[in-house]
C-alpha cells in the first residue's frame, strides 16, 4: 500500500479534514486534503518547528521522546505524531475538525503507523 493511500484512509474519518507526512526539514512527502483544508506545505512547516520544540522540551525536562503534540485552537486542532526510521524523524500532522473523535483518531493512526514506517525505510 502506498503513503497516499494511507494517508487516505486516515481522511476516512469525519472529523480529520488533512494529514500531511512530513520530513524533518518540513517539506510535506505526500498529504490528503478535504475540501477548504489548510495550506499544507505552510502547516507542514509550522508543524516540524513545533516539534523540534517540543523535543528540545523533553529533553530539557529528561522526559524521554516525544509521543505525541496536540494543538487546539477555537475552533480546530492539530496532531502531531513522530515517525522514526533509520535515524530520521517524520511527522504525520493531522488537521481535525475537533477533537472530540481523538480517540478513534488515535486508534487508526495505530493501524497504519507500522505500514507508513514500512513505506519509509
Amino acid at each position: 500500500m502506498s503513503i497516499q493511500e494511507l494517508l487516505q484512509q486516515l481522511t476516512e474519518d469525519e472529523s480529520v479534514k488533512a494529514v500531511a507526512l512530513v520530513s524533518e526539514d518540513g517539506f510535506v512527502i505526500e498529504s490528503v486534503g478535504k475540501e477548504k483544508a489548510a495550506d499544507l506545505d505552510f502547516v507542514g512547516g509550522a508543524a516540524t518547528s513545533a516539534m523540534a520544540s517540543s523535543r528540545a522540551l523533553a529533553d530539557h525536562l529528561k522526559k524521554g521522546e516525544v509521543e505525541e503534540v496536540m494543538v487546539e485552537f477555537d475552533e480546530k486542532s492539530m496532531l502531531l505524531d513522530p515517525l522514526q526510521v533509520a535515524g530520521t524523524t517524520y511527522s504525520l500532522v493531522l488537521l481535525l475538525a475537533n477533537a472530540q473523535n481523538l480517540g478513534r483518531v488515535r486508534f487508526q493512526i495505530k493501524k497504519v503507523r507500522e505500514r507508513l514506517l514500512e513505506a519509509l525505510a
